[in-house]
């Protein structure tokens, strides 16, 4: 075989290879089912795997080394200790506060309700800017703050905090080992698998420690073995947390350990319960609280956690929880830990494995913490982009699952009291809706149920403080059908238990948004998966009662002539205010989402008129004298106010919170929640677009970890590449304001909103479709030049693959869960081709010249190919394609052009000469002349083979 053709063949090879490769390799790859997979391994190998975090020491500092485990209820972070390993528990139902034996529990409401009057009077000393550029003075009496929390405030009486749980302890002291006189120390997470691992040498025999928690089994499991029979001697024990009382029992003959009580504050029952299995040695108590295994070969460690918590309005009382942890343990250990983790690994990797995010780095041969210390340092390896990504989809899943509470500050893990984690609660003024943001772009729909049902039960409530801190009532609230109440308030500081009420200081505790704004999640739902059910039953009829609470609560301001939120705040910052942007962007949110359900559903037309008037008159995005988006109706320039004819003042609390923002200006990005998440301003609003990206630059790269996470997914909106990786980088690097080497984010202290945050943000920058199409890499960085995503999903339930290569797009992949109609949008896209699964050619409407759409059938994929680079067969095929769909070649031509075309890459793989190949090409060439670029396309590839 000459030269020519074996560059040739080589060539091909190059073109086919990856495909081929793609096809065969993890689940969900190109073209397969992105929500069926079977593991084909249980633990992978540790090398070569970019997704295994790994150290070489124990825990010493949680928050900044312990790695997480959950299954939504029970969590898990092992300490990893060989003399004395360290297990701490939480569970996700386990809190102080609600109702109590001996406390009167309103949900944090007033006793009584706001009138009207009251609201009437204050609303209009907010807007007399006869004497204060915000109607009043901010503080004393008779001041702004006074009134709003004398007023409209609740009392923080039974509010309480995320409860700690406790620890195990397996102490194995008597047999000599220590942390000192271990070897060969490792300690790791692999994502891929949600199994860790605790490996290291002692007295010429190796030790092994797993780690996983089961969602199937809804248990906890160790598994303990060593690398010589007999060697396992070690003492099992419980601590409970603070905050609890509770007592430890112990039955040798049943290997258990049970750990039960309740919490002081409100009596809630508690109860953790262990089994083990031993495989040789035996199994004793010395002391009715403790196990003592001795001389075993291997011993597996089954946990489960339970309150008698239940999300049941007002009570929020179930059952004991021991008979149900009994069931659980004695089921999950009877068939052993082969079936333990084979039904973990069922589960958890056919939701983790339906995305794969490849931005072209190597696996780092270092252990994780010294790859983030050298990220700090400046060396910025990839592996952390694709490791911190990941992350954000492997917390989802380990801590939100269905039947069970969303995740709170702190996910559901925590050691020591929540008062060091802001009562590690549900804020609703941003974090809690950031814990979800990455839920249905990453195909986790699944794990976004435990928030819309939370939010769903707390619409009673909620309609109880819309009463006594809004004065809108609904009639019986407690019984009135979803949809036919007034709506439902949802301020910043939320608990399990329906407190839903305004508390605390001005600045985050009024937050009469929250409620609103948690509803974009909900109808995010909807338009991800298009369940029509959802809508109707769910969604729908809660943005009907808010509409009608925004309705009647809505007061035009004659000062602003318009209508507004009144009184309101910026989240976190500045005084009480008319018409924030915060609060009226959230409001127009509202209404669109409620026109738009209103139209898919058919109903409601009249409704639907009210609605677009009052939406007309919000005019929420306002540009101050900087070219910036104002925050406050007043604003003039940066932190600057002026009304009416007073002079220019300072904004009063103006980046409250000082070093908490990590700079000058102020953490939270409220102004421009209609940027992210909302729809208001766009690349379809140019003007309002550059004023958001003005805002953006004033608030800087600093802030805290979360804060970096939100104004990454603001920045990826815009479009600006470069700007949003240099915040992803400020994140990533962030370590005390940002991920720790743990990867978990830290504000500080830890809060776990910002790892979601980070993994949404970073997909918007691969795709977005809260336009109503689809945009393909967005915002790509030149640090991700080459790579592949497969399995994100769009709007309209499109689940997408992408390809790149030097920046540019190669190749997209459409399937579309529900059918119906895609659009595309990328610049040049209007110059592809479009094949369904069979290889045939799809007609596709151009939309301008960076814009196609065509139609879809349902459980169908679809590619999109730009032209192949170089020269070659695949590069030929493209524009006999390219010439058919834009009719410069008619469909019988096509097909001979293509006969000529495969008998020459036939003849090339042949003895055959080089001659005969040429003729061939020179046939298509005739066969093909209408169509100049494909004729150009094959002479330049027949001038290989002369």
């Amino acid at each position: 075989m000459n030269m020519r053709r074996r560059l040739v063949l080589v060539l091909r090879a190059l073109v086919v290879l990856p495909l081929l490769a793609s096809a065969v390799t993890a689940p969900g790859a190109l073209g397969a089912p992105h929500d069926q997979t079977a593991p084909t391994a249980h633990i992978a190998d540790s090398k070569g795997n970019p997704l295994r975090m790994w150290y070489t020491a124990p825990v010493s500092d949680w928050e900044n080394q312990a790695l997480v485990q959950g299954n939504g209820t029970t969590g898990l972070m092992a300490f990893g200790n060989p003399g004395r390993d360290r297990l701490h528990f939480n569970e996700k139902t386990l809190w102080g506060g609600g109702p109590a034996n001996g406390r009167t529990y309103l949900g944090g409401n007033k006793a009584t309700a706001l009138t009207p009057r009251q609201l009437n009077d204050y609303r209009l000393a907010l807007d007399d800017k006869s004497t204060n550029v915000f109607g009043l003075p901010p503080t004393g009496a008779g001041g702004a703050n006074q009134q709003l929390t004398s007023l409209m405030f609740g009392n923080t009486g039974g509010m309480g905090m995320y409860q700690d749980f406790g620890d195990l302890y397996l102490d194995f002291g008597a047999t000599g080992i220590t942390d000192a006189s271990a070897s060969n120390y490792v300690r790791d997470l692999d994502m891929s698998t949600a199994v860790s691992t605790v490996n290291f040498d002692h007295g010429g025999v190796h030790y092994q420690r797993e780690y996983f928690v089961s969602y199937p089994d809804q248990v906890a499991v160790v598994r303990l073995s060593a690398s010589e029979p007999g060697k396992l001697t070690f003492t099992t024990s419980t601590a409970a947390a603070s905050g609890l009382t509770t007592t430890a029992t112990a039955d040798p003959d049943e290997k258990r350990i049970t750990l039960a009580g309740q919490v002081n504050d409100n009596q809630m029952r508690a109860e953790m319960q262990l089994k083990l299995q031993n495989e040789g040695g035996t199994v004793s108590s010395s002391d009715g609280s403790t196990l003592t295994v001795t001389a075993a070969d291997t011993v597996t460690l089954v946990y489960s956690t339970g309150t008698n918590y239940k999300n049941d309005y007002p009570t929020y009382r179930g059952e004991d929880p021991h008979d149900k942890l009994t069931q659980r343990v004695d089921s999950a250990t009877a068939g052993g830990y082969r079936a333990l983790l084979d039904r973990h690994l069922a589960d958890y990797q056919k939701l983790f494995s339906r995305v794969q995010f490849d931005v072209g780095a190597t696996v780092p041969d270092i252990p994780t913490d010294q790859l983030m210390r050298n990220y700090r340092a400046g060396s910025y390896d990839l592996a952390v982009d694709q490791m911190a990504y990941q992350f954000g989809r492997y917390l989802s899943i380990a801590g939100s699952r269905a039947g069970d509470l969303p995740t709170n500050l702190c996910g559901l893990w925590m050691i020591g009291s929540a008062g060091a984690f802001w009562g590690a609660d549900y804020h609703f003024n941003v974090n809690v809706q950031m814990n979800y943001w990455p839920a249905m772009i990453t195909n986790l729909a699944e794990t976004q149920v435990p928030f819309n049902e939370f939010v769903e039960s707390l619409v009673v409530p909620g309609r109880l403080t819309a009463e006594r801190s809004a004065a809108v009532k609904t009639g019986d609230f407690a019984n009135a059908p979803l949809g036919t109440g007034k709506g439902f308030l949802i301020n910043t500081q939320v608990n399990p238990f329906g407190h839903t009420a305004p508390i605390g200081s001005q600045e985050y505790g009024w937050n009469i948004g929250g409620s609103s704004w948690a509803m974009q999640n909900l109808y995010d739902y909807y338009l991800f998966t298009g369940d029509e059910n959802f809508l109707r039953d769910t969604a729908y009829p809660m943005l009907k009662e808010m509409a009608a609470f925004w309705n009647e609560y809505l007061w035009y301001s004659p000062y602003q002539e318009r209508l507004t939120v009144a009184p309101g705040v910026s989240a976190e910052q500045g005084p009480t205010a008319v018409g924030t942007a915060y609060d009226q962007s959230l409001v127009w949110e509202l209404y669109r989402m409620a026109i738009e359900a209103s139209e898919e559903l058919g109903v409601d037309a009249d409704l639907r008129a009210v609605w677009q008037d009052k939406q007309s008159q919000l005019d929420p995005i306002l540009i101050g004298q900087q070219g910036q988006v104002k925050e406050w109706f007043e604003e003039t320039s940066l932190g600057k106010a002026r009304a009416g004819d007073l002079p220019e003042v300072g904004i009063w609390n103006f980046g409250a919170g000082g070093s908490a923002n990590q700079g000058s200006v102020h953490r939270h990005t409220s102004q421009l929640v209609g940027l992210f998440p909302g729809t208001l301003i766009s690349k379809d609003t140019p003007e309002w677009m550059d004023a958001a990206t003005k805002s953006l630059e004033q608030r800087s790269l600093n802030g805290t970890g979360w804060s970096k996470a939100m104004k990454i997914n603001m920045y990826a909106r815009t479009g600006l590449a470069e700007d949003t990786y240099s915040m992803v980088r400020a994140m990533l690097a962030g370590n005390r304001n940002g991920l720790m080497d743990n990867l978990l984010d830290s504000h500080p202290p830890f809060q776990i909103d910002g790892n979601f945050g980070l993994t949404a943000g970073m997909t918007e920058m691969l795709v977005q479709s809260q336009l109503g199409y689809t945009q393909f890499l967005p915002a790509l960085p030149r640090a991700w030049k080459d790579g592949s995503v497969e399995g994100l999903v769009a709007r309209g339930n499109f689940v997408l693959d992408m390809k790149w290569a030097h920046g540019d797009a190669t190749e997209f992949r459409v399937t579309a869960r529900n059918g119906g109609t895609f659009v595309g949008d990328y610049p040049g896209i209007t110059q592809t081709t479009v094949k369904d699964a069979d290889g045939n050619l799809v007609a596709a409407k151009a939309i301008g010249s960076d814009k196609i759409s065509f139609d879809t059938a349902k459980g169908q994929t679809y590619t999109i190919t730009f032209e192949p680079e170089g020269v070659g067969f695949a590069n030929v095929s493209w524009h006999v394609d390219r010439a058919e769909v834009t009719g410069e070649l008619a469909n019988s031509a096509a097909e001979q052009v293509r006969h000529h075309i495969a008998q020459a890459e036939r003849l090339a793989q042949s003895p055959a000469s080089n001659r005969a190949v040429t003729r061939q090409l020179d046939k298509a060439a005739r066969k093909g002349e209408a169509s100049a670029k494909l004729v150009a396309a094959l002479s330049a590839l027949a001038a290989t083979f002369r």
